[in-house]
């Protein structure tokens, strides 16, 4: 009797938790849902407005011809520095967590719209991994452009995740000082002010880069162990449709941390994989994940997660125009002729760095 009692008792206080879980997510709408409940603590949604506000830009700058894609590594990438290597006015267009999808039809609404001489996509391994889907909602105009709508499952609104994010989505909007906006530069970039002030001070970049690289545990973003059909086939499209308008596309792979590469449930195999499947199918990229300093300095790295603004300087300079700002962040431009030696090298290093290491 006692049992039965208790069970009841745990499976109705599960039910109350997940309900008020999914009441609290379908208020304050981190992700921009359903738009039912206008209220001042909800006004900023935690992920809608960037994609929105990336959007907006191209309306801003109605002349900008190049674009930078890609996922909140990206964000790090400087639009300014390809301004003065090119010529043309650059956006950093890049949005957390991007999904190829996502960005395949901002890139084919400039295409179809705009004046594009230059496409800089920063590959990430999720962005194209099966089993990955973003939790945002991109813009009605992007979407109703295409004749699409958005879409969401029911079950978003009872995740950990989403309440973290519903959090985050109050605290931001009860904080009038603070503004997302704010944390962007003209064109795009996000802002990184306490690593930038950690820069000034050779101890204090010291203590940051251990509390906020070293110190973190890894992390991967792909859960499954395949890649997705669509999406590579549509970065196959994003190439023909540059070659047909002559828009030069530039392909660079986010440089990962090597915690992360050695890590114990790693996917580093599918990294290579990906790396392998482009270069063969669309065209050669820049690979930054040949295990050399990039991968294991950790001043390279602004966390566990993400390289810093420093690198992602260097990591544009040498995609267009060869030459590295760091040289010993220097990548690999990787083509059919030489991915297969390349590959078994990465692998030696790493092996390498392996025994260094046990």
């Amino acid at each position: 009797m006692k049992h039965s009692f208790f069970s009841y008792l745990f499976v109705t206080l599960t039910l109350f938790l997940f309900a008020g879980i999914g009441a609290v997510n379908y208020i304050i709408d981190p992700y921009g849902y359903n738009n039912a409940f206008h209220l001042k603590i909800n006004a900023i949604k935690k992920t809608q407005n960037e994609r929105n506000d990336k959007f907006k830009l191209l309306s801003k700058y109605p002349h900008a011809e190049s674009f930078v894609f890609g996922s909140s590594r990206a964000l790090r990438l400087n639009p300014d520095i390809v301004t003065s290597l090119t010529g043309n006015e650059t956006l950093n267009t890049a949005f957390c967590g991007a999904s190829a999808d996502e960005y395949y039809l901002y890139i084919k609404y400039l295409i179809q719209t705009k004046k594009v001489k230059n496409i800089i996509i920063a590959v990430d391994l999720f962005a194209y991994a099966d089993g990955y889907e973003s939790d945002s909602t991109l813009p009605e105009s992007l979407l109703s452009y295409f004749h699409l709508n958005n879409k969401y499952h029911i079950s978003s609104y009872f995740t950990y995740d989403s309440l973290r994010d519903s959090v985050k989505t109050i605290k931001v909007n009860r904080n009038t000082k603070v503004s997302l906006k704010s944390a962007y530069s003209s064109h795009g970039q996000a802002i990184q002010y306490e690593y930038l002030d950690a820069l000034k001070d050779k101890e204090l970049i010291k203590r940051y880069t251990q509390r906020n690289v070293v110190d973190q545990p890894p992390y991967w973003n792909t859960r499954r162990d395949t890649l997705s059909k669509e999406r590579l086939s549509q970065l196959i499209e994003i190439k023909k449709l540059c070659d047909q308008n002559g828009i030069h596309l530039y392909l660079f792979t986010s440089p990962l941390w090597i915690k992360q590469i050695t890590m114990k449930q790693n996917k580093f195999f599918l990294q290579k994989k990906l790396l392998q499947y482009i270069v063969q199918n669309v065209q050669p990229v820049w690979d930054y994940n040949g295990i050399t300093a990039i991968n294991t300095d950790p001043y390279a790295h602004q966390d566990q997660f993400h390289f810093s603004c420093v690198t992602g300087d260097s990591i544009l300079t040498e995609i267009i125009s060869g030459k590295p700002i760091i040289k010993n962040y220097a990548g690999t431009y990787v083509t059919q002729q030489n991915i297969r030696e390349y590959l078994n090298q990465t692998d030696q290093k790493l092996q390498k760095y392996l025994n260094t290491v046990h």
